[in-house]
């Protein structure tokens, strides 16, 4: 008992019994620890089995607090909005107010929400059981934190909980306070114009309107989603003969395919070779690394493709439609694209 409470910094000044009860042959004691330092007066749970063994500690209770990822963000009025975007290695930095101080983020549309980075907030929290799911696996050493305010050019929510852990090796020369996900900007149709770098918000029922007045040629293809709890869109594309499912995820700043696929599309692969791939997970993995020969898209054709090969069976485990990869800044910055979920159609402008 000494080595347990010693590991939590902690010293018990008074221990003294509160009850003593026996059952279906177990022995179960309570006492009340009172612990010098901070945690003051606490009860302690002994169960021992028939063999005086003991089966069961309750030290201190544990609590566990999850943030929701379907928080809803209060829109403006406007029926457009522009956001000016820097691009850093592939990943699109926007800034936004986090209690009412001008902050960096990555726009990330494959994370469910809006997601905090930890070195830059206090260590007073409470952990949550819970893991998000990223390319490489499950990031662990969440915490939570309570913020007063966001404000994302008009989207924005107040006391609200959030989820935050360390990422700050995403962009290591930025100082990046965490992901703008999906949940944030699923209101709007996405238009991406990576040339003049500028994302463009727009209300979907005004989108046609905007696009026309345009007057460019587009492409569009069929946008579907993963299940109806996704925040992963995806459409249906060609690399050679093989039709593969490609999530839509701005914030990924490579392609990504499943390795499952490696040695099917192999004759249309050059370039293999092994790369180390990190998401918002710390966990850095070997990867396969090769250039994508051709990708159709609809009647978009995109040759000689950066693309790596990992994993994806964490992402396909809850979803009825399963994917074969993501796409994101190699294929978006090529032309302006734009990503409409509500109408469920993605559209190359040219």
């Amino acid at each position: 008992m000494e080595l347990l409470v010693t590991q939590l910094n902690e010293h018990i000044s008074d221990i003294s019994k509160i009850s003593e009860q026996q059952e279906n042959g177990t022995l179960t004691l309570v006492y009340d620890f009172n612990y010098s330092k901070k945690l003051g007066h606490k009860n302690a749970t002994f169960v021992f089995n028939t063999d005086n063994q003991l089966k069961q500690i309750d030290l201190l209770p544990v609590q566990i607090k999850k943030a929701d990822t379907k928080t809803d963000f209060e829109t403006p009025a406007q029926d457009i909005l522009t956001v000016p975007m820097e691009i850093r290695n592939g990943l699109i930095v926007v800034t936004a107010k986090l209690n009412g101080i001008e902050r960096k983020f990555i726009l990330d549309s494959g994370a469910p929400t809006l997601y905090l980075n930890s070195p830059y907030f206090s260590k007073d929290t409470i952990t949550s059981m819970s893991t998000a799911q990223s390319v490489n696996s499950s990031i662990s050493g969440q915490d939570i934190i309570h913020i007063d305010s966001f404000d994302f050019y008009g989207i924005k929510t107040q006391n609200k909980d959030f989820v935050m852990s360390d990422l700050s090796h995403l962009l290591k020369d930025e100082e990046i306070y965490g992901l703008i996900g999906y949940q944030v900007i699923k209101d709007y149709d996405w238009l991406f114009d990576y040339a003049n770098k500028t994302l463009t918000l727009i209300k979907p029922d005004k989108t046609t309107d905007y696009i026309s007045e345009l007057q460019h040629t587009t492409y569009e293809i069929p946008l579907q989603m993963t299940s109806e709890t996704s925040h992963i869109p995806f459409v249906k594309g060609k690399i050679g003969t093989e039709e593969v499912s490609l999530g839509i995820d701005c914030g990924a700043s490579v392609n990504l395919l499943d390795v499952t696929l490696l040695d099917k599309l192999k004759n249309n692969l050059a370039n293999i070779t092994t790369t180390k791939l990190t998401g918002a997970s710390k966990q850095e993995a070997n990867v396969q690394s090769a250039t994508v020969k051709s990708l159709t898209i609809g009647n978009a054709l995109f040759e000689n493709v950066s693309t790596v090969f990992n994993d994806m069976s964490h992402l396909n485990s809850r979803r009825e439609n399963k994917i074969d990869g993501l796409i994101g800044y190699e294929i978006f910055s090529h032309q302006k694209v734009l990503v409409s979920v509500q109408n469920k159609k993605l559209i190359f402008i040219e």
